[in-house]
Parts: structure tokens; C-alpha cells; sequence
């Protein structure tokens, strides 16, 4: 065989193995705040807020009849590139009018999904009971919903992506 043949039967052989090579597997997720209800499919928070000069939240995005009501939550997906979640609390409708207003924070815990998609379980949304013990704590009623809050972080620029927890019944 020639020279020329040797050099085409490996380009041959080359491409066909490049054919059969594992692809690197790579997981991509939709970009965005996702919230795992205990039943039913994942739910988009697309809305959310910013904190004003003075300390209350006022909504950047969307409006509190956006944030979804959940009952309980078995896991979030924070999948913003450049986004990390910083902190969740639970408050009432009262921080948008007053800094002053009744929060509790929840810790959390992330795993790394990907280069940029975060899964976040936090223990106090998994349980019903505690999450009324929260809403008492904070005071939340009918007229003054009880809200969980995600907080994202960007180079110091911060969003509030709410959940609703009171439910609807009165």
C-alpha cells in the first residue's frame, strides 16, 4: 500500500472510532428558580423582589400573585448562571411596608449539580407542621400572607424570589 493509502485508512479509522467514543454526558438544566412541591411537577418562581434604601422589598419582577402557593417543598433549583443562593426566610406581606416586620430565617443546604445549577433542600419547608409554626411565628394570617423567600446573590446585587405558604382558605 502506499504511503498516501496508509495515511487515508488511518484518517478512515480515526473518524469512524471518533463515531463510536463515548460523548462526554453533560446535565443541563432550564435556567431559573425552581421549587419542588411534594406532589406535582416543579414550579418556576418568576417573580421577584428588590430591597429599597430604607430595608423593605418592593417587587422588581412580576407581582405576589405570581409567587406560587406551596404546601410543601422537598427541594429548589437554583439554575442562574452567576447567581448563587445566599439565604430563605419566611416574612409576611408587612416587609413591603415596614423593614421592621417579623422574618425567620432558614438554613439550607446546596449541593452542586453543575457548573451553575445549585439544588438547595431546606429541612423547614418539608413539613407542614413546622412550616404553621413559622407562619404563627411571623404572624401571617388571610389578610397578611406568609411568604418564603430565596435570596440570590450577584456581585452584590440581591433578588428575593417568593413562595407562597398561607393557604388560601380562610
Amino acid at each position: 500500500m502506499e504511503r498516501t493509502g496508509w495515511v487515508a485508512a488511518i484518517v478512515a479509522v480515526v473518524v469512524a472510532l471518533a463515531g463510536f467514543a463515548p460523548e462526554a454526558q453533560v446535565v443541563r438544566y432550564i435556567d431559573g428558580i425552581f421549587v419542588a412541591p411534594r406532589s406535582g411537577a416543579p414550579i418556576q418562581l418568576i417573580a421577584y423582589a428588590e430591597q429599597t434604601s430604607v430595608g423593605r422589598l418592593r417587587m422588581a419582577e412580576g407581582t405576589l400573585d405570581d409567587a406560587p402557593l406551596i404546601h410543601e417543598a422537598v427541594s429548589v433549583l437554583a439554575s442562574l448562571p452567576h447567581w448563587k443562593p445566599i439565604g430563605a426566610f419566611v416574612t409576611t406581606t408587612e416587609l413591603f411596608k415596614d423593614e421592621r416586620a417579623e422574618r425567620r430565617n432558614m438554613s439550607f443546604a446546596m449541593s452542586k449539580l453543575n457548573v451553575y445549577a445549585l439544588g438547595l433542600r431546606i429541612a423547614d419547608l418539608e413539613n407542614r407542621h413546622r412550616i404553621e409554626d413559622i407562619l404563627k411565628a411571623v404572624r401571617a394570617t388571610y389578610h397578611n400572607p406568609g411568604y418564603a423567600f430565596i435570596v440570590m446573590s450577584n456581585d452584590g446585587y440581591i433578588r428575593y424570589y417568593p413562595m407562597r405558604l398561607t393557604p388560601l382558605e380562610q
